[in-house]
């Protein structure tokens, strides 16, 4: 059975409120009151004290040290000192930690607090207009893990691919294989199709389809652009998100979307006006700056705006999910402000728009470029030919999407600790490698017998680390943030590597040998977890 220290410490502290006369104290508000703090101050620290002084009216100080002289009879609390202006700094019994450190497994991170909410999480969703290029791996390295750390709390999740298969981009992707099959257009008409290598491969393969280039240029550009895009994404687009090691439960294609449905709810709620020829939805009704088109006038199309309400309405309404998130790339910055205006209106506000942002290949210093085509794109195929999906997948996740991404070839090709995932990789084969040692010298060590599990001060900072990693992961279904995970990580090894260098293990005597083991043995339990819980898998030696 997992031990959760944080748990423990707020049912400590909230029996400490009532044997204080101070009333009945919210779980949940004193769960959030407890942060780590430097090991030099203690374990944890609470601001509770500066949180309550004005409920109580005390002064924070005050409650602070009448809440310390309370937990002197606590069985989790060793002892608690007053800081600052009326922080609680903590200091656990040695055995909580070590009942902490015995409990520890693959799985320490799991938590059913979801209770089966039903999320569904959209990414990548390139359009089948051509192969996944640099920038998709953001997106889509960035939902996968999101996925499995709502999974992993208790989460029902689906990751869906939105597939945008009507509209004019597939006209003009049937034009451009018209184009390729020697087609001409006006110039202006020209500059705006499609190119490279994988039209060309379309192009004759219609033509040897039809019979002749003369009946590929004759077609009807929506049908021959239909019949594209879906070449493109069964053989481009689905086998590198095969490489990336993403599978999507679910593809939803733009084309069964109930456009008019939608126009009709949002003018039941008086937010949809008429006027030059177009529908639009009212910005002072939305909360807007100007009115967004929803109907265009020339071609009587429906806009994308409207799809992308059709999209979410129907995804928290009609497939009841009870959230909806939505990853997309730079090129979406400023839209979803409209569309969240927009399903507010429709009494939704469940839908969450995420961002990742622009992203460079840099070698020896230098924006590298891979790709002749056209000069404004990076097929994600080639970056994979290059680079270990697994090692892609450990950088662009562990970057905060609020900020440019500069890939460097020559760290991700670094065997040492400026690799990041080198780094924490070669924590988890040290702790293999001394296990497997110590197997061999027949050191006896039973991690689920009677053994008593100590944590010793210098210990302490590396279980304090998987304290603070679950909380992590446990948080990031509401930051929804994954980063933060990996530089834990990034951390944890760091730690490791020093505390490993400090302590001798195998040469240590008896009682030392048997502690250190037990320590790295569960601890590389919880690494060998959270390797499989971010879709990397452990190794058990480097060369």
């Amino acid at each position: 059975m997992q031990v959760d220290i944080i748990q423990q410490l707020t049912d400590e502290l909230a029996q400490a409120y009532a044997r204080a006369d101070f009333g009945v104290l919210a779980p949940e508000l004193a769960y959030r009151s407890f942060s780590f703090c430097d090991p030099k101050f203690g374990d944890f620290a609470s601001n509770i004290a500066l949180q309550q002084a004005k409920i109580l009216g005390k002064s924070p100080r005050d409650i602070a040290q009448t809440l310390a002289d309370q937990f002197e009879i606590s069985s989790v609390v060793d002892r608690a000192e007053v800081a600052g202006p009326g922080f609680l700094n903590i200091y656990l019994h040695a055995d909580v930690w070590g009942t902490f450190l015995k409990s520890m497994n693959e799985h320490y991170y799991l938590s059913d607090s979801g209770q089966g909410q039903r999320v569904n999480i959209e990414f990548i969703s390139a359009n089948p207009t051509g192969p996944l290029v640099l920038v998709n791996a953001w997106n889509g390295f960035y939902g996968d893990v999101l996925a499995r750390l709502y999974a992993s709390q208790g989460y029902e999740v689906t990751r869906e691919y939105y597939l945008n298969d009507g509209g004019n981009q597939i006209a003009q992707l049937g034009r451009a294989v018209q184009q390729a099959a020697g087609k001409t257009f006006a110039e202006e008409v020209s500059a705006e199709l499609y190119r490279g290598p994988y039209i060309d491969a379309l192009a004759e393969r219609f033509t040897e389809q039809y019979g002749s280039q003369d009946t590929v240029r004759s077609m009807d550009p929506s049908e021959l652009g239909d019949s594209a895009q879906k070449i493109i994404f069964a053989e481009y687009i689905q086998p590198t998100l095969t490489k990336l090691g993403i599978v999507f439960d679910e593809v939803y294609p733009e084309s069964i979307l109930d456009n008019r449905a939608t126009v009709e709810r949002l003018a039941g709620v008086g937010a949809v006006i008429h006027k030059e020829g177009a529908v639009w939805l009212d910005a002072e009704k939305a909360g807007l700056e100007q009115d967004e088109v929803l109907v265009r006038s020339t071609d009587k199309q429906d806009t994308y705006f409207l799809k992308d309400i059709s999209y979410q309405y129907g995804k928290l309404v009609d497939r009841k999910y009870d959230r909806a998130i939505t990853i997309v790339g730079p090129d979406h910055h400023g839209q979803e402000k409209r569309l969240l205006a927009a399903l507010k209106l429709l009494g939704l506000e469940s839908f969450v728009p995420l961002w990742t942002q622009t992203v460079r290949l840099i070698k020896d210093g230098a924006e590298f470029k891979m790709s002749k085509r056209r000069g404004t794109y990076i097929l994600l195929d080639e970056l994979l030919e290059m680079v270990p999906v697994e090692t892609a997948r450990f950088f662009f996740a562990m970057r905060d999407t609020n900020s440019h991404f500069d890939l460097d070839l020559d760290i991700i090709a670094a065997q040492n600790k400026h690799n990041p995932l080198y780094y924490v990789m070669y924590a988890y084969v040290r702790m293999q490698s001394v296990l497997s040692k110590a197997e061999a010298q027949a050191v006896p060590l039973d991690v689920q017998g009677d053994c008593v599990y100590r944590v010793r001060e210098g210990d302490r900072a590396l279980v304090r680390k998987v304290v603070e990693l679950r909380q992590i992961i446990a948080s990031s279904v509401v930051s929804h943030q994954v980063h933060p995970v990996f530089h834990a990580l990034i951390d944890f090894a760091n730690l490791f590597h020093d505390w490993y260098e400090r302590h001798p293990i195998l040469k240590a005597d008896e009682n030392d040998r048997t502690q250190r083991l037990l320590l790295i043995a569960q601890l590389r339990r919880v690494l060998q977890g959270t390797f499989e819980l971010i879709g990397i898998t452990p190794i058990d030696r480097m060369e």
